[in-house]
């Protein structure tokens, strides 16, 4: 017989249960270490992933959020081209002036001039970083000149609308408006269809309506809409040496798009810093530089072949008081402004209106030149002043601000809410008395703006084509006024 085995310890018997039990232990321990990875992960997301906000107020957001990150650089604007649908039909002028046919441009460029460069990814984001920085409660960080300050948001805003008597409905029918263009634009970034010059200053006047309301490509909610655009109108500009009108020479409708676009890019430009537009953006300021004619107006073609046109000369003004404010110092800005001065005096009317080709009082036009002297020269001179007294009057009397009457001018009315605005006082008053509820109560649902009785022929009362847009832009600048440009004064 065998002697009974001794006793086992505690230790010898738990390696064998383990031994006999490994690969339940196995399944244990990696379900273990599965179970806690996941669980790492998830908290791990939880916490490094920027929190998912909307602006508020409006597209308002306080400067106490900290910056997103901006967002990925396009490509190379000198490589990158769109093809945007243009079907063939007759352009009818961009002005809401009736305009004389003509056919064969002459304009050309005297010098070839540099071909825009792409920004490096770096600079671009600390570009679009300083953007940011810009708006909020707590002011600017003084890269944008006073007279645009209050664009950016935050109380700026708020205190200029307070001031200058804008209502929460005027600014609450500008976002309907801009959420409208939002859905309106084509993929290419460009809004309406027509002819290439169309395109491009409709596109000009999209861009400036979000610009008007201190929207840049970081902005939360109307950024990719900006960013399109943009980019549509510097790869145009890049493909026709400056010209921005998409299209290799200046034509007759051109010379409108072309003077809005260069206004638009202007904006853009200080407002951002953004270097990557720096060498486009000269090019088509030397365009209106160059296309300006010996008596200091502009015309069709830029050409002296044809006679002054004040309709055009206001939209080159424009232009060119945004190219003075990027402070980039192009040659001939300052000249040409002093130039176009003395052509506006050269057809204002003797009770103070301001003619088409020569000396008249039209009323149609009298807010171009009004708006576009004190522009420059920041002083209610006896012409500035004359001009406001025949705008009021006209107000008044023969062409009231109704938005269904047979007289409803958007075009001049465009100018005239700035010229009041710049004017100040009792003018403006009376002036912002007329049109900021009609406008506001002529909106439709969607938040563009239907046409126009007129009984003049024109694209405002065209209730498809570019109608809808150009209408639409002019209504929300006209609403974004009491924050847009402000009057040095103030």
């Amino acid at each position: 017989m065998h002697a009974p085995e001794p006793p086992q310890s505690f230790s010898v018997r738990l390696q064998e249960r383990l031994a006999a039990s490994r690969f339940l232990t196995f399944s244990v321990l990696l379900h273990a270490v599965l179970v806690l990875m996941g669980g790492s992960v998830v908290l791990f997301k939880q916490y490094v992933e920027p929190p998912d906000f909307a602006a508020t107020d409006g597209g308002l957001v306080s400067s106490d959020v900290a910056v997103q990150a901006p967002p990925e650089q396009p490509p190379d604007l000198t490589q990158q081209t769109f093809t945007p649908q243009t079907p063939q039909v007759n352009m009818p002028s961009i002005s809401a002036i009736t305009t004389e046919s003509v056919s064969t441009p002459t304009f050309s460029v005297q010098a070839a001039l540099p071909v825009m460069k792409a920004m490096p990814n770096d600079a671009m984001s600390k570009a679009l970083q300083n953007v940011a920085k810009l708006g909020g409660p707590k002011g600017l960080s003084g890269n944008i000149p006073s007279t645009m300050g209050s664009r950016m948001g935050g109380t700026a805003r708020s205190s200029a609308m307070k001031m200058n008597g804008g209502k929460k409905e005027s600014e609450e029918a500008v976002m309907r408006g801009l959420r409208w263009l939002v859905k309106t634009q084509n993929p290419d970034g460009s809004w309406a269809k027509g002819s290439k010059p169309t395109i491009a200053a409709m596109t000009g006047f999209g861009l400036l309506s979000f610009l008007g309301h201190g929207e840049t490509p970081v902005s939360a909610e109307f950024g990719p809409t900006v960013q399109k655009a943009l980019d549509w109108i510097v790869n145009n500009g890049a493909k026709n040496k400056g010209i921005l009108s998409a299209e290799p020479k200046i034509s007759q409708a051109g010379s409108y798009a072309h003077g809005i676009a260069t206004y638009a890019l202007g904006e853009y430009y200080t407002m951002t810093k953004d270097e990557r537009v720096i060498d486009v953006l000269k090019q088509a300021i030397t365009h209106v530089v160059k296309g300006q004619s010996s008596d200091g107006s502009w015309r069709y073609f830029y050409s002296e072949e044809h006679h002054p046109d004040t309709s055009v000369s206001g939209w080159q003004i424009q232009a060119l008081k945004a190219a003075h404010l990027t402070g980039l110092n192009v040659e001939g800005v300052d000249t040409a402004m002093d130039k176009a001065m003395v052509y506006l005096r050269s057809v204002q009317g003797p009770k103070g209106g301001f003619g088409y080709k020569s000396k008249e009082d039209r009323y149609s036009l009298t807010g171009v030149g009004v708006l576009c002297t004190y522009f420059w020269k920041q002083d209610k001179d006896p012409s500035v002043r004359a001009g406001i007294e025949f705008i009021l009057d006209q107000a008044k009397t023969k062409f009231p601000v109704e938005y269904k009457g047979p007289n409803a001018d958007l075009y001049a009315w465009y100018y005239n809410t700035q010229a009041c605005l710049m004017f100040g006082g009792a003018a403006w008053n009376t002036w912002n008395r007329m049109f900021q509820d009609q406008l506001v109560k002529s909106q439709n649902p969607d938040g563009s703006w239907p046409p126009v009785i007129t009984t003049s022929p024109g694209e405002l009362k065209d209730p498809e084509g570019y109608g809808p847009f150009y209408r639409t832009n002019l209504c929300i600048l006209m609403l974004e006024v009491y924050y847009r440009y402000m009057p040095t004064t103030k």
